[in-house]
Order: structure tokens, then sequence, then C-alpha cells
């Protein structure tokens, strides 16, 4: 099964994808079955991606910021995820991992792979407590008929940054073109972009993933349960943007900061530091990460 991401001209996204698949080829070879969607022009995006050796597929996607609000185009890349049934490199693959590119991967991913595949999706319910949608439901128009999704009450939120697709299933009776049809009609009405989307239309039809594939780092049990690590929050180079009540650099932040490091080239890391605020080089950062192997190990 292939691992997939989505980036688009946001060099921390480039970044982070090359430190994602590292990690990834690290457990499961260079081999590994992946591929990169790129919903933006810019060749040199397209020429990095190709200098990591990772397939790309460069994609126009249809929810974009000419059929997307003003208000969605600062995050318009993540809602690639939504069309990859319909990605041309992806039209012999029944089923795929998406991946977020702030993960990294840190045991193999074979259980995942050998399970059943989920009906329609399968993800990792949020540490979140539920909560009710203020609509009861949301319609769309699809070939000149009208639809109505009843919204699921109370809401599980489950976390988009790691999601199992059948894309099959997804191909099927055009179920790909009614979800498309009410992300773009009903967009303005949710709260979390492309996450949202997933949960309110398929609702209880979504499979519950075990959390070991989506962990973020300030959960306790991370370092000895995660298989894939999502830096959901802070991400590993911002140690001084301040979080309320700081309660996301907690636990295993720091270890997995510092193993997402270890994936990095000197340049990188210092193009990481830079991001920060505090320019490269700033505090101990650059001291306290060892030089990057040839071949990190991660386990």
């Amino acid at each position: 099964m292939k691992t997939v991401f989505c980036i688009d001209d946001n060099p921390r996204y480039l970044l982070l994808l090359k430190a994602a698949v590292r990690s990834l080829r690290a457990l499961h070879g260079d081999a590994a079955p992946l591929l990169c969607v790129y919903g933006g022009e810019d060749e040199a995006v397209m020429a990095e991606v190709a200098s990591e050796r990772i397939p790309l597929a460069h994609y126009r996607p249809r929810l974009n910021r000419q059929t997307l609000p003003a208000f969605t185009h600062p995050m318009i890349g993540c809602f690639l995820r939504l069309e990859l049934a319909l990605v041309p490199e992806l039209a012999d693959d029944d089923a795929v991992l998406y991946c977020d590119s702030d993960t990294f991967f840190l045991r193999p991913l074979d259980a995942l792979f050998t399970a059943p595949v989920p009906a329609y999706l399968g993800m990792v319910r949020e540490a979140t407590a539920p909560f009710y949608h203020e609509h009861e439901k949301l319609a769309y128009d699809f070939r000149e008929r009208r639809y109505t999704v009843a919204m699921p009450f109370p809401i599980w939120t489950y976390s988009s940054a790691v999601t199992l697709f059948n894309l099959a299933r997804f191909r099927r009776r055009d179920l790909v073109e009614h979800f498309l049809a009410f992300s773009q009609q009903n967009v303005q009405y949710i709260g979390n972009l492309d996450q949202s989307l997933l949960n309110y239309f398929f609702g209880k039809r979504i499979t519950r993933l075990d959390d070991c594939w989506n962990r973020p780092p300030y959960q306790a049990d991370c370092l000895d349960t995660a298989h894939i690590v999502h830096f959901h929050g802070p991400k590993p180079w911002e140690i001084s943007k301040p979080w309320p009540g700081d309660e996301l650099r907690i636990n295993c932040f720091r270890e997995m900061r510092r193993r997402w490091y270890e994936l990095l080239s000197k340049k990188e890391r210092e193009l990481a530091e830079s991001w920060d605020g505090r320019g490269p080089g700033a505090g101990q950062a650059g001291n306290f990460f060892p030089a990057p192997h040839e071949k990190t190990q991660l386990s």
C-alpha cells in the first residue's frame, strides 16, 4: 500500500515532507511505495521533491482558490487529500495511507497495511470531548438534485492527519463527486477545514483506528506506543512561539523534536531554526542535536 503525502508551496511543508519520507524509508527501505501529491506550480518545489527521490503527482485540484472562499486560502493545500480518488497516479490503488507532512514514522506500518481496509476511511479519534454542531443537517446540490446530510450527534472528532482511504469505495457511484460537491458548498459552515468535512460527511461510517497510528508528542505514551508521530500543534522548530499554557510542548515533545532534527542535514536544521523567529543557530538547538546519520534508525 502506498503512503501518500500532499503539499503546496509552503517551504515548511517541503521540509516536513523530506523528514517524514526519510523516517519511513529508515523503517521500510528505499523501495517503500509512496507518492507526493503537489497542488502548486513552482518548478523549484518539484525539483526539490525529485532530488529526494520522491515520486510526484502534479495535480490541479478542483478545490482551489477559484472554487473555495478566501478564508481557506492560507491552508488551501489541506484540501488535496479530499481528492486522492481522482489523482491519475493513484488510479490503480484501491486503498492508500494518507499522512500529513508533519508526521514521522517511529515503528513499522505492517500491522496497519495487513489489516482489513475500512469500508470508507479510517482515522484515529482525537482526545477531545464530543460536541454538537449548530446545524442538524447540511445540504448540497449535485447534478440538478438536492441532497441532505444529517449531522452525526454527538460528533466525535477524528483526526485527518493520518487517514486510511478506501479509494475503490470513493470511486463507486460517484461518491467522491458527491463528497466534493458537499465540501465546496458547505466549507463555510464547518470549523476545521478538511477534517471537519470528512467528519461531517462520513460521520458514523468512519472506522476508528488504534491510537498508535496518530500519536501527538504531547501524549505521555507517545514514545512507548506510537507508530506514527504527528506534530499536532507546535512543529518541531517552534520552541519560542507561545501556546496557551504551553500544554502542547510537554511529555515526549522534546524527544520527538530531537529525533526529527536528526533526520535533517546541517543546512536544513539551520533553515528550520530560522522559522522559530530567533534566527539560525539561536539558543542551544544548534549544539543540542547530534549530526544527522547517513541512515537514521528509529525504534
